[in-house]
């Protein structure tokens, strides 16, 4: 049987990291799981020991000094926290911002159960006390698991109450660039940790300081998921408003077109009444029918929200001699906050409306609604003709003439809604058509 010793320095010493790192992943990562999730994660681990395992072993029997020591165990860090993005992804469908950010905070919470762990034995070294997590045995080892888990639990804890949502919209170059700074300093840190604390009241202030560090670290991860969460419902806010601003001042040309037509219909009852009008009563009773089959049309798909926007877009549309056809199923989109559904049908089809309402002949104004699913994922379908010539920029939106059509207004909204639901926005223009295609998957709704 294995000696406590043997099972302290062989095993523990080299995998404890690693499955302090583990336990983090599963903790932090909320997303979908992979299929077959269970293997998966029993790779993940495994991976990560075994590599953690070698490390330390390596850095343990072979460095020929303290330094070259130190420098193994910081690669230790380096790959664990490599393998801990890794392990992300082959288990979790995860976005790269919040991939790289879920990383960058089991890197901090694991080093503040650390330097917590390793600040509170130097205490008790100074103070020539013996801490139980410190002895060398399967019983201390568990302890000092104990104490790793509640302070990692209780941050994951934290991190839960304080934070809506990791940043899902943070700019992914910044996200790397501050992985890349946080883990070199936590690297430099783990070296100086090795080097530079042979006595027992360095260890202590060097442990001390690398806590209140990494606890700043910690703070200003929360502030970041923080601050994305702001400025996104920031954003969100300032499109639903602008949104709702244009969609009043369509609905004004609506109105204008209502009382208009009440005006006329009063002098056509007039004319009804008299001589000259009992002639022509057919032909009364058809313009009477027309004026009545433009406001009588109430569109049901499946989703309330929904029908109040198509029901009024298509007012709009027979105001403006445009052919709206549409093919949905209002159900798919139930995932939606109503926000999301105004921005979404509101932007795609206030965009089709001004695009089409350039086009000198009546005849050539059309669109065309369309919804469907592919493989679980809900497909918005969008295409109207215009006029003028389009250019698709490098941001893959489209840059108008003044004679184009104004697609431009509208089409970032609608992007970051489709990426916040996993999924994508994609325009094509050709042949006198713009074609607008929304793809989002109900499972990952945000």
């Amino acid at each position: 049987m294995i000696s406590n010793f043997a099972w302290i320095e062989s095993i523990d010493h080299r995998i404890s990291a690693a499955v302090v790192f583990f336990v983090l992943m599963l903790l932090l990562n909320s997303g979908e799981k992979q299929p077959l999730f269970p293997l998966r994660a029993a790779a993940s681990f495994a991976v990560m020991a075994a590599v953690s395992w070698v490390i330390r072993s390596l850095a343990d029997v072979w460095a020929p000094n303290i330094h070259i020591q130190a420098l193994g165990y910081s690669l230790q860090l380096l790959a664990l926290h490599l393998l801990f993005v890794g392990a992300s992804l082959f288990c979790y469908r995860v976005r790269q911002a919040v991939l790289i950010y879920n990383s960058l905070l089991a890197l901090t919470i694991f080093k503040i159960a650390w330097n917590t762990f390793k600040t509170g034995s130097s205490i008790m070294l100074v103070n020539r006390m013996k801490a139980l997590w410190g002895q060398y045995s399967v019983a201390g080892s568990l302890v000092s698991y104990l104490v790793y888990g509640s302070i990692c639990l209780a941050l994951c804890f934290l991190y839960r109450k304080l934070v809506k949502e990791p940043p899902y919209h943070a700019p992914v170059r910044v996200m790397i660039i501050l992985s890349a700074v946080f883990l070199a300093v936590q690297m430099v840190l783990e070296y100086c940790g090795h080097v530079f604390t042979a006595e027992y009241s360095a260890l202590f202030l060097y442990y001390l300081c690398a806590l209140l560090y990494t606890v700043l670290n910690y703070a200003a991860l929360l502030m970041i998921a923080a601050i994305d969460s702001f400025r996104h419902e920031n954003r969100t806010m300032h499109d639903f408003i602008s949104n709702k601003m244009r969609y009043y001042e369509m609905s004004h040309d609506g109105i204008v077109s209502l009382q208009t037509k009440c005006h006329d219909l009063k002098h056509q009852i007039a004319a009804i009444r008299s001589e000259a009008g009992k002639a022509k009563f057919d032909e009364y009773l058809n313009e009477l029918e027309d004026s009545i089959n433009e406001y009588a049309t109430v569109i049901e798909c499946g989703n309330q929200t929904v029908d109040i926007v198509l029901t009024e877009k298509n007012i709009l549309c027979y105001s403006a001699h445009v052919k709206f056809s549409y093919m949905i199923d209002g159900s798919l989109f139930n995932f939606l906050t109503e926000r999301e559904i105004y921005s979404l049908f509101g932007n795609a089809l206030d965009n089709a409306l001004e695009a089409v309402t350039k086009i000198e002949d009546p005849t050539l104004r059309m669109i065309t609604l369309k919804s469907n699913t592919r493989g679980g994922l809900v497909v918005l379908q969008v295409e109207n003709t215009y006029a003028g010539s389009m250019i698709l920029g490098e941001d893959e939106l489209p840059h108008t003439t003044k004679t184009g059509s104004g697609h431009g207004f509208g089409l970032r909204s609608i992007q970051r809604i489709a990426e916040k639901h996993g999924g994508m926005m994609s325009v094509r223009a050709e042949n006198g058509v713009f074609k607008l295609s929304v793809v989002m998957d109900p499972r990952r709704a945000a």
